[in-house]
Parts: structure tokens; sequence; C-alpha cells
């Protein structure tokens, strides 16, 4: 068979993802006006697109190359994310695309074995384009999809697979093919290979064009938002089919109404079809949450108001709870109170003729006496009182996950991770109590998208009390971490502060991630995007973790610098209250 359509295999590629994957994916075929004898397969923001026919390629039958292509952009699909174009040329955006293409590929045929001699069939050993450039780009490509098995002696092609395979270990990192492909790139720009700009290098038939792999942010047409919010309210009966790990799983919506039971979902273990169950709240307990839009990286958009926010006080605890903690603390209470001393003293305002103060004025206190005795009304304006400077004035934020994962005892006490949690941020609050920060303390904990609550022990306007200090004393670890929507939460709240210096510090135990989301790289992409729009708002967020693995995502979403991981909890109060003043004392 010399050609074939993409209509007559579009049902046999569904069936061979979903045997990879476990999930379907959107493939459709390129819109005639677009299509030409040279069009590449492509990937955008809801398709993966190929041609409408496709012909034979020496042994490999058109079939199978379509198989190969579709198999190839869904692999971009569930390993790609998108990379920022901003200042590199074309050599250096080919190159990374080359690399990410081998990337994919690895780690899809290090499941699945057999996709690696699909491709390589499709590959040949002679490039279709004789021109030294391309020629090294076809020996690059076909030497990182062969790797160990590859027999050419090229020193750019032994480099190249040789940069790749120490990079194994970090190849699940999108962030490898990047710097990989900015090696290359410098080196062959070193051997003065001219590149033809206004060109592309050939390329295996079946590879796409990877302009998906630049995707810029962008928010969604009026169109779109508008479509997905006419099928946001609750329809009786709709039921979905999502596959994970190959089983198919069953999500039907069925209303009603929970009389002692939370909202939210539930999933229960069922004989027959899985089924997820929303249990919608009665009239007198429906809150009115708050919506915030989640990144979503893999298509490079913003869903608006996906994440809903339920903002409320969180339930007392023991009132002797803060009393006991403080009085056991007394010595590291009282170290911090000097250091907090030191720094009020910097950086304050005189005001000379005050009614009341904190000292008084001699200068005006002489005058004053002078007055009486001629018989004169003296000035009462005779003490002197001090305040910071208006912009010295530090609004905090401080977010606690309060995950299930939190009620894990600690390696080294043995006590609940919470507990631990709670003393620091209590120690942390009261030093900046005394420093005169305007402070908010929350936790936050999810139950999917449409579930996030914020617990609020302390609000801005509040003064942390004995009410305030029993909330803390409250709160209580359950369900999952999202993250980025507790951020987003945050940040508005900071925003609102007449405050010139804004900080948000956040305590966790572990990375991102919700009961609706099956991709493990979803909800930290997410967070790191809600972390840069916040300090592009101008609100600063530092983490600590208390996750002794976390050096391997952490540093993706906060950045360098922003971060701390404690291995040992043993010192956490004393460490995390030092730390605050650290990032204080750059402020002031």
């Amino acid at each position: 068979m010399s050609s074939q359509s993409f209509e007559d295999v579009r049902h046999l590629l569904n069936l061979y993802l979903i045997a990879l994957w476990g999930q379907s994916f959107d493939l459709a075929v390129i819109p005639a006006a677009s299509e030409s004898s040279a069009v590449r397969p492509r990937i955008d923001q809801m398709h993966i697109r190929l041609p409408s026919s496709l012909s034979q390629q020496g042994a490999v039958n058109a079939r199978r190359v379509y198989i190969a292509a579709a198999v190839h952009a869904a692999a971009h699909r569930m390993y790609s994310q998108p990379l920022n174009p901003e200042s590199l040329n074309a050599r250096q955006r080919y190159l990374v695309e080359l690399v990410e293409d081998a990337r994919v590929e690895y780690l899809a045929f290090s499941q699945f074995p057999g996709l690696r001699r699909l491709w390589l069939d499709l590959h040949p050993l002679v490039s279709p384009d004789p021109t030294p450039f391309a020629t090294l780009m076809w020996r690059l490509s076909r030497g990182l999809l062969e790797l160990e098995q590859s027999k050419d002696e090229d020193f750019m092609v032994r480099k190249a697979i040789t940069l790749f395979q120490e990079r194994i270990a970090e190849i699940e990192e999108a962030r490898t093919a990047r710097e990989i492909g900015l090696r290359l790139a410098h080196d062959i720009g070193q051997m003065r290979l001219s590149m033809d700009e206004g060109s592309v290098p050939p390329m295996a038939v079946y590879r796409d064009d990877n302009q998906h792999l630049w995707y810029e942010e962008h928010p969604l047409p009026k169109e779109t938002r508008a479509a997905e919010q006419a099928t946001e309210g609750v329809q009786s009966g709709a039921q979905f089919e999502e596959a994970a790990e190959g089983r198919q799983l069953a999500f039907t919506e069925i209303p009603m109404v929970a009389r002692g039971t939370e909202a939210g979902y539930r999933i229960e273990a069922v004989t027959e079809d899985p089924q997820l169950t929303f249990f919608q709240t009665s009239e007198d307990e429906e809150t009115h949450p708050s919506r915030y839009p989640e990144w979503f990286a893999r298509f490079g958009v913003e869903r608006e108001n996906w994440c809903a926010v339920h903002e409320g006080n969180a339930k007392e605890g023991d009132a002797d709870w803060a009393p006991a903690v403080l009085a056991a603390n007394r010595p590291l209470l009282a170290r911090l109170r000097r250091v907090v001393g030191a720094l009020r003293s910097r950086h304050r305002v005189l005001l000379r003729k005050q009614e009341t103060g904190d000292e008084l004025d001699l200068d005006a206190a002489l005058r004053a006496m002078a007055d009486i005795r001629n018989g004169q009304e003296p000035d009462p304006r005779v003490f002197i009182r001090t305040r910071p400077q208006d912009d010295q004035v530090l609004a905090l934020s401080l977010l606690l996950d309060l995950s299930e994962s939190v009620n894990n005892p600690d390696s080294v006490s043995g006590r609940p991770i919470l507990d631990l949690a709670r003393e620091a941020v209590l120690l942390l609050a009261e030093t900046a109590t005394d420093l005169g920060s305007d402070l908010s303390l929350a936790g936050f904990h999810s139950q999917g998208r449409h579930r996030v609550d914020y617990q609020i022990a302390k609000n801005f306007d509040e003064t942390f009390d004995a009410a305030a200090k029993s909330r803390l004393a409250g709160f209580e670890g359950r369900y999952s971490t999202r993250m980025g929507a507790a951020i987003r939460h945050a940040t508005e709240a900071l925003l609102t502060r007449g405050a010139h210096n804004r900080v948000m510090l956040i305590v966790t135990d572990g990375e991102p991630s919700d009961i609706d989301v099956f991709d493990p790289e979803h909800l930290l992409l997410d967070t790191r995007h809600a972390v840069i729009e916040a300090r592009q708002r101008g609100v600063p967020i530092f983490c600590v973790s208390l996750d002794p693995g976390a050096d391997r995502y952490v540093e993706r979403i906060f950045g360098v610098g922003h971060f701390l991981v404690l291995d040992n909890l043993r010192h956490l109060p004393e460490r995390l209250s030092r730390l605050f003043l650290r990032l204080v004392s750059k402020k002031f």
C-alpha cells in the first residue's frame, strides 16, 4: 500500500495510544487550507494534528508512518514543557528542539523498547540534504536516537551522545534538553558551520514541527472562555470518562444534599464502575469562594476561574497550648526579642512635641517650666515618640501546609510534623508581632480544584491574641496540597495592605498534589507560575521545606536563594524565626 488517509487509521491510532499510555489524545487532521506537500505533523493547544494522507517510506508502510508520528507527538504531550524562546537564535532553537525530540523519545522507548526500532526505520543513515550543517543535524538526530547502539564516529555526534548519557539521571526534567542543546549550539558555532536561518534542516518524516515547544503565555480567546464558563454548571447525570494507568474510570456527577457530611469529593470502593460523587452543600452551608486561574504548562495556557478557594476562620483548639509552648521556649524567645530590639532601633522617626510618648523632651520641658514661672500657659507637648518609617513597615503572610502528610511523625523526635511546625509558627508570629509587622497567619489544604480550604488563624487587621493562638492550635492536617491557588489567594490579600514591603513565607512538608490531578508536573509548574506572578506584582515568596527530599523540586518552584530545606526539625522554631529576621533585616 503506497499511501493511506488519516481517516482510515484514526481509530487505530487512538487505540494504539490508549494501549501505550492508558489515555486518549485528541487526534485531528491538518486543515486543508494549511496543508501542502511538505506539511509536517503539528501539536496545538487542543489537538495532535496529522496530515490528511501519508505515503510509504522505504520499507515502512504508510500506516506505520502514521503510528510513528502519532506516538512521537503523544510523547511530547506526555513529557514536554513549554520553553522560553527569549534571546535564542535560530541555531540554538533548532538544537534545543533536536535534543528535546531525543529526550521524549528516550523516555518513550525506555517504557516501550519497540518504539526505537520503529523510529530508526524512518531515520535513514544518509541525510536528504547534503549541505554540511543539515548533514550534521541529521547525524546528531539519529545518533541521539541510537545512543549506545550508534556507530557514528563523528566527534560532534559522539560528544552529543556523551552529554545526553551523562544527564540520564535528570532526563525527565525538561530543562535538560535546553541545557544540552545550548551547549551543542555553542560548540557547533565554533566550527563555523553556517545555517540558513530562512529554512529548517530536514527532519525525519514522522516528527512534528516543534512549534508547540515555544508557546508563550497568552489568555484564552473570549469565545473559548465563554464556552468553558457555559459548561461549568451542574448537569445532573453527566458522565465523563478518563483513563488512568491503562484503566477506564467512569466519573459520574450525582447532585445531592449531604447532611452532616463535608462538601467535596467522596470516592468509594464499588464493584461496578468507579464513581466520583459531587456532594452539594445545602443552602445554609453554602459559601462564596474566591476563584483563581491555573496554569496548564503543557498547553501554554492559563484557564480562568479554574480553582475555588474557600476562606474561613480555623476552628479553635486548646487554649492552654500557646502559653505552654511560649513558656517552654522562653530562653529562645528572649534571644529573638533582643534581635528584634536592635532592628526596631534602626530606621525610626523621632517625633518631638507630643502630648504622650516614650520619653520626656528635656528642651520642651524646660520651656514649659519657664512659661509656668512667667505666668503663661505652658505647651503640654513635652514628650518624644518614635515610630518606624512608613517605608519600613513590613506586611507578612505566613502560610502553613495543612495536608494529610503533616500528621506523619518526624524521623528524629517521633512527634507529628504538624506539632513541630505549629510551635515554630507560634514563635515566628510572636517575633513578627514584637517587630510591629503587619501579620496574616493561615493554613491551607485541598480536595480538588473546587475545594481549596484557606483557614485563617490571624487576619491582618486582628491582634495576635489568645483567640488567634487558639485557632493556630486548632490547625489539623487533612487532604491534599494545591499550593498555587493558596499562593494566589494570599497574594491578593497582601496587595491590599498599605505597606511598602511585603513578604510571603510558606512552610510545607512536600510538593504540590491533589486528588484530581494525575500529572505530577502539573501542579508543580502551576505553583512556580503563581510564584513568578506574585514576584512580578511585588510579593517575594520564600519557602521553608520540611521534606528532606525537597532538593529535587523546591528550587524549580521558588528559585535559587528563595528556599530552605530542613533535614532535622529539632531546631525548626529557632531556624524559622531567625530566617524571618534575616529576611526582615534586608528590608530594613
